[in-house]
């Protein structure tokens, strides 16, 4: 990908986290789903960003790959959806305690797996 290209110009796969406004940080939440995705590890580009979309804030995980995108829905639970036209795919899931709690004892799992 070169440095003009934007994942949007190579319709990416998004896998997107719908949080609520009475949740924890969003931001908190992106670094460790990053993290997580960061574990795989992922085989092509890919970003992950927060936004205030049309139904509060959110976190867009785009990815080059879809296997990258697969591996990320997998671990949060997230379900296909059809909401972003400039996507090849899009899945979400809902940012809830549960979710966030689940996303930290994987990258806690993995980095003793990794320590071993």
């Amino acid at each position: 990908m070169s440095e003009s290209t934007t994942l949007e110009e190579i319709s990416p796969y998004l896998v997107l986290g719908q949080a609520d406004d009475g949740g924890q940080p969003i931001v908190e939440t992106a670094r460790a789903i990053h993290d997580l995705i960061v574990t795989f590890p992922p085989q092509g580009h890919y970003s992950v960003r927060t936004v205030e979309d049309e139904c509060g804030p959110a976190i867009h995980c785009a990815f080059e790959r879809k296997s990258d995108a697969d591996r990320l829905a997998t671990a949060v639970g997230a379900i296909e959806i059809a909401r972003y036209e400039n996507y090849r795919s899009e899945r979400a899931f809902f940012l809830d305690e549960k979710v966030t709690r689940t996303i930290r004892r994987t990258l806690e799992r993995r980095r003793l797996m990794a320590a071993n």
